[in-house]
């Protein structure tokens, strides 16, 4: 295709899957954004720096570009990125900049963050490397890296243990550094209560002369509009001048229903970073650093046992790391595989069977009323279309298996057809309840 074709065919893409944003978000993350080739059936996008690449996986940007891309080429299309720039080293010395230093007591005394949670302290690995890079540099250098930062992940997975470590550090740099830490239910409360006793001043004070505010749960914030309302002005006026403020939540910024689209919209001013579940060699990293800090041996097959059963979050990890300790130290019971599977028997999840894609193919047909010969079957009709896409659906979400072999499961050559029946029903998944209720219900029949 021709450079000009492929030019203003990314423009028309942009215009469809960016449509809504706001100026300053298309201006900060969309713009700088080009496309640079389309090799064989890969299009090549150069960004600035790999947090680009990641903003647009996060906000689930990028399988919207892919798919349209492969509409309108007529083929399978991956998309590769081009880094015009490496991130930037959390290694490396930072500039030190100069803060007013404004004499009254922190909002945050040191003594307030748990001197446990650290950067040195918070291992990583590719599911949290991202979210652990931009909060160390903007610990550095606040209000003048990334700002906002907004961070999401489920519960128990270490977005707690970064905003304390961006207090740690902050105050390492310096005492003077006043820090406003706080929960965004505590943040309810205190509003609530300043207004009562007539305080509301004070109330923004704490905030608006601190360097940094680290909002934690921003989630609690949902249906209390007099409190996102107060919260919005903070905002404004911190990030107007430049403080930093880093935001934590259990979900992504557009998936916070019954918080106004405004405070949405800021979230999504600068960089939005997720943290995965944690792999079997972070958990396993983890377990030996806290054996290593405590200075506790425990067996090696011990410690890979607790990493592959506890894999729900790291919180309930450490949970049944420290049952274990004790409970061999207190009660003088040796660790070995058989003594830690009795004292963790109410901590270890029952592990799913596998999924036959037979069952899978079984339960969608009875689900649609229909034969597994129809499903199965070359016709097009929507009546039998549909069921099948959600078959393919279930199939890429319960198993293994890779698109073309799912494809082929259900008489298919092309794997894209199992990849666009993949997207086509979780779209439909995530934006219609009965969809969603359909799913569930399907995936509770299938690992019976």
């Amino acid at each position: 295709m021709q450079e000009d074709l492929l030019i203003q065919l990314w423009e028309k893409i942009k215009e469809t899957v960016f449509a809504g944003l706001e100026p300053q978000t298309i201006e900060l993350w969309i713009s700088p954004i080009s496309i640079k080739e389309l090799k064989e059936n890969t299009v090549v996008l150069s960004v600035p720096n790999k947090y680009f690449s990641n903003w647009l996986i996060t906000n689930n940007y990028l399988e919207k570009i892919q798919h349209l891309f492969c509409e309108h080429l007529g083929q399978y299309t991956e998309i590769s990125f081009e880094y015009q720039q490496e991130l930037p080293s959390t290694q490396q010395e930072v500039e030190k900049i100069e803060y007013e230093y404004i004499p009254e007591k922190a909002f945050v005394p040191q003594e307030s963050f748990n001197p446990n949670y650290t950067f040195e302290n918070f291992i990583t690995d590719e599911s949290n490397r991202f979210a652990k890079a931009v909060c160390e540099t903007a610990a550095k250098q606040p209000g003048t890296a990334y700002n906002p930062i907004f961070i999401y992940a489920p519960v128990g997975l270490g977005k707690t243990h970064l905003l304390h470590a961006v207090g740690n550090k902050m105050l390492e740099l310096s005492k003077k550094f006043r820090i406003a830490y706080i929960t965004a239910d505590k943040f309810v409360s205190d509003y609530i209560s300043a207004i009562q006793k007539n305080t509301l001043d004070a109330f923004r004070s704490k905030f608006q002369n601190a360097i940094a505010l680290l909002l934690d749960d921003v989630q609690f914030l949902i249906g209390k509009e007099k409190s996102q309302e107060e919260f919005f002005h903070i905002f404004n006026i911190l990030f107007d001048n430049k403080k930093q403020i880093i935001i934590t939540s259990d979900r992504k910024p557009h998936e916070l229903k019954g918080i106004e689209e405004r405070i949405i919209n800021r979230f999504e001013w600068g960089v939005i970073a997720d943290i995965g579940r944690p792999s079997f060699e972070l958990r396993l990293a983890i377990l030996k650093h806290k054996a290593n800090k405590q200075r506790i041996y425990v067996p090696e097959d011990v410690l890979r046992y607790i990493a592959e059963n506890i894999t729900e979050n790291i919180r309930r990890l450490e949970g049944a790391f420290i049952n274990v300790v004790t409970k061999s130290l207190t009660e003088n019971i040796p660790l070995t595989i058989d003594t830690v599977k009795e004292m963790l028997k109410n901590f270890v999840e029952p592990k799913p069977q596998p999924v036959d894609v037979k069952k899978i193919i079984e339960v969608v047909a009875e689900e649609f009323k229909l034969t597994q010969k129809e499903l199965l079957s070359k016709k097009r009709s929507e009546m039998l279309a549909l069921p099948r896409q959600f078959g393919m659906y279930l199939a890429k979400v319960l198993t293994d298996l890779s698109y073309s072999e799912i494809s082929e499961y259900f008489g298919r050559k092309d794997h894209t057809t199992s990849y666009h029946a993949y997207l086509k029903i979780k779209k439909l998944v995530s934006t219609n309840p009965y969809y969603s209720q359909l799913v569930n219900r399907m995936i509770e029949k299938i690992r019976q």
